[in-house]
């Protein structure tokens, strides 16, 4: 069987084709990469550092009552969310987003307000 010079020309193209395709649905993100060097392990280390602290303030806020109480638990749980998103970076499926488990905006301008009027 003779393969014209035109034929060859396209099974190459057809299997460059494959093989990149191939190499795009193995590429991993940004975050992923980053997650598994050793600075992510760090970051992530430190995220499990500050879930441990949202934790001690959330018993601290068990010992108190009223507004400071209420306070410290939003606190806490804002403090969690963040130290959640941090050490579970390497734990992330395809898909999935960091950002997800954040708090958000109006969480921290809602903990910022709470936080003003224990002040006065």
């Amino acid at each position: 069987m003779k393969i014209t010079k035109r034929q060859l020309v396209q099974i190459i193209n057809r299997e460059t084709q494959s093989i990149l395709s191939e190499g795009e649905s193995e590429r991993r993100s940004e975050m992923k990469e980053f997650s598994d060097s050793r600075s992510g392990k760090k970051v992530e280390s430190a995220g499990k550092k500050i879930l441990s602290a949202a934790g001690i303030i959330y018993e601290v806020s068990a010992d108190q009552t009223g507004a400071i109480r209420r306070a410290l638990e939003n606190i806490s749980e804002f403090v969690g969310k963040v130290g959640s998103s941090l050490s579970g970076m390497g734990t992330l499926e395809e898909g999935d987003s960091v950002t997800s488990g954040l708090p958000t905006v109006q969480e921290l301008r809602q903990l910022h307000k709470e936080i003003q009027r224990l002040e006065k």
